[in-house]
């Protein structure tokens, strides 16, 4: 959900790929350790040094929707989700199946090596994960701040999966893409109408983490001194919901089908956000770098929706969002509804524009209204809630919501 060039493969052979839409927090408890030449046993005797300890709380909270949210207004940083956050729904968009963690010193170049890399695949959390990680001072040197790259659930992606993805540049990870899944197959329909079975794939930059006065001898003495990084899914979520008015000429109304123009969807995707230091993570560094994008050439087209598939309610108007209600009470009363479609789609910058086509009833023509959906960028929820009333007409009286889509609480990744 452009024009770039994907790495794929680790070291220091980068094969090019085919280039081709939010909020609750779970935990996720991470900490990370050095593998190949990077030892976890090294110590400096001869200098007097050895390796040390920080700790890093990592949390998943929509940062960009707390930071749009109405003035007074809480946030999902405490398992609560704020104005404009919702849940993952199911549970399978937390679980966790791989974790991979690249450090840089900071100040570095574009072509520096990582002074600590950490990989675990082969687990199956939900929410919460623990792993431990060294950073070592004959690495690091005389080490103040690094910058760290963040991904889980690589696999889903077929990107930066490697087994010696330990020794890739600043620079080939900026530059990595996906375009292998979240987005459509060869006969328009959607890719991930559900999660993968490998996971949704979630990462995060953050640079100028302050070690200096985090370093400690141990372990527990790091844990007292914390320092917090977010994480946002890489991709969004796009679903359709529907209602129709009991009686009064609807009793054979059905959406034959939704197509969202596929211009306004990408090719690829980036694997990471734009980077954002550690001073500007709750407001930046949400969205990816889109530079040279292409876009798709077909549509995307879900199938149709039967009218037992559409929900008979007296009044359809009372599942508008209304004024002040937060978008998880929303999403909860929505449930009541049948969800019409679904799918996982790579991040985009374009407003998603598409028509939904109905009929009134089998023996009349098909009609179609058209939506758009701004801001369809990754880690968030987007929403089209359509009624039918009256005469059955569907046009008019379309609604969509956005919303930041988080993890349902706080994780620590702790280096050693």
């Amino acid at each position: 959900m452009f024009d770039f060039a994907k790495r794929k493969v680790c070291a220091n052979q980068l094969t090019s790929m085919i280039k081709g839409i939010a909020a609750l927090t779970p935990t996720l408890l991470l900490t990370l350790m050095f593998t190949s030449c990077m030892s976890d046993g090294y110590t400096d005797t001869a200098a007097g040094k050895s390796d040390t300890y920080i700790n890093l709380n990592v949390s998943t909270p929509t940062a960009q929707a707390r930071a749009n949210a109405p003035a007074g207004s809480t946030t999902g940083t405490s398992g609560s989700p704020g104005q404009d956050e919702t849940s993952p729904n199911p549970t399978e968009e937390e679980k966790i199946y791989s974790i991979r963690v690249w450090a840089f010193k900071s100040n570095t170049d574009e072509n520096a090596m990582p002074i600590g890399f950490k990989a675990e695949t082969g687990l199956s959390a939900t929410g919460s994960h623990n792993v431990s990680m060294k950073l070592l001072r004959k690495a690091a040197g005389n080490l103040e701040s690094i910058d760290l790259y963040i991904l889980l659930n690589a696999e889903s992606i077929d990107v930066l999966n490697g087994s010696d993805c330990n020794t890739m540049t600043r620079k080939a990870l900026k530059e990595a893409t996906f375009d292998s899944n979240f987005g459509i197959k060869t006969d328009g329909s959607p890719q991930a109408t559900t999660v993968p079975a490998k996971g949704l794939p979630i990462s995060r930059v953050i640079t100028n983490i302050n070690v200096k006065d985090n370093i400690a001898d141990n372990a527990a003495a790091a844990a007292a001194n914390p320092v917090s990084v977010p994480l946002v899914r890489a991709v969004s979520k796009l679903h359709f919901f529907f209602a129709r008015k009991t009686g009064n000429n609807t009793e054979s109304v059905t959406v034959t089908r939704i197509e969202v123009n596929g211009e306004t969807l990408t090719a690829a995707s980036p694997v990471f956000p734009e980077a954002a230091t550690n001073a500007e993570k709750d407001t930046k560094g949400l969205k990816g770098s889109f530079n040279g994008l292409t876009y798709l050439t077909k549509n995307l087209i879900f199938g149709g929706i039967a009218t037992d598939q559409i929900k008979p309610v007296d009044d359809p108007k009372t599942y508008i969002r209304q004024p002040r209600e937060k978008a998880q009470d929303y999403m909860n009363r929505l449930s009541y509804l049948q969800e019409g479609c679904k799918s996982y789609l790579r991040e985009t910058d374009k407003t998603i524009t598409g028509k939904i086509y109905f009929k009134s009833n089998a023996s009349l023509a098909e009609r179609s209204v058209k939506f758009e959906i701004p801001e369809a960028y990754r880690n968030h929820e987007l929403v089209v809630y359509g009624y039918f009333s009256g005469e059955a007409f569907l046009d008019l009286n379309l609604r969509y919501y956005v919303a930041g889509w988080n993890e349902k609480g706080t994780t620590n990744i702790e280096f050693n």
